[in-house]
């Protein structure tokens, strides 16, 4: 008999547990965010949110087998100025400096085409035993970059680069000059889009922006 009372006073004790901590649970969290200093919210969202809508990515396979994963962002007008932004905004800069810092930004983008790309530590790129090589496509033409170096992705870019962003991918810098060797500028009025290719020897994508 007295097995049976524990028993059952054992079940009455979970049920009661399972009712009341939930409610306990938000009680205390709301007690915990009042008590306990957080911190005044910086509102980042919409600017973030637009950048990070700019993040390409793909993963390649063979069969069940991955291949690859890459993603990658072109660092356009928008997203060297939502950079700026934040890094200006964390380092406590005020609004001269910050004009100043996204003018070295913009004028970046007028001699250089770039990407920050993130990939696998096993799928290393920029050497020449690296199993994908790294191409530009402006208006049907592929380009060989001028760089493609590993980096440390700053920590703004990490941000914007979102859930996309850990420890286990590197980064990376590819860019290429915006006028060819005849001085020629290579995306135009006309230039419709912009792509990065990786290409293999039996595999080939594209990560694709649409200016």
């Amino acid at each position: 008999m007295r097995h049976v009372l524990a028993g059952r006073l054992i079940t009455v004790i979970i049920v009661l547990t399972m009712v009341i901590i939930p409610g306990c649970g938000g009680r205390l969290a709301n007690w915990g965010k009042n008590a306990i200093y957080q911190g005044i919210p910086v509102n980042n969202k919409d600017g973030i949110a637009a950048v990070q809508n700019s993040v390409r990515s793909v993963a390649v396979y063979d069969q069940f087998t991955t291949r690859a994963l890459f993603d990658a962002l072109l660092l356009s007008d928008q997203v060297r100025t939502e950079y700026a932004r934040l890094r200006m905004q964390r380092l406590g800069k005020n609004d001269d400096q910050y004009n100043a810092f996204l003018r070295r930004q913009l004028e970046e983008n007028r001699h250089y085409v770039t990407f920050y790309i993130l990939s696998t530590h096993e799928k290393p790129l920029g050497d020449a035993s690296s199993e994908w090589v790294v191409l530009i496509r402006v208006n049907d033409k592929n380009i060989i970059p001028a760089e493609v170096k590993s980096i440390d992705i700053p920590l703004e870019y990490q941000l914007l680069f979102g859930n996309k962003y850990s420890r286990f991918k590197v980064g990376y810098s590819v860019k290429c000059a915006v006028k060819d060797k005849e001085d020629n500028c290579i995306v135009t009025p006309e230039t419709k889009q912009i792509a990065l290719v990786f290409r293999s020897f039996d595999k080939q994508v594209e990560l694709v922006w649409d200016l």
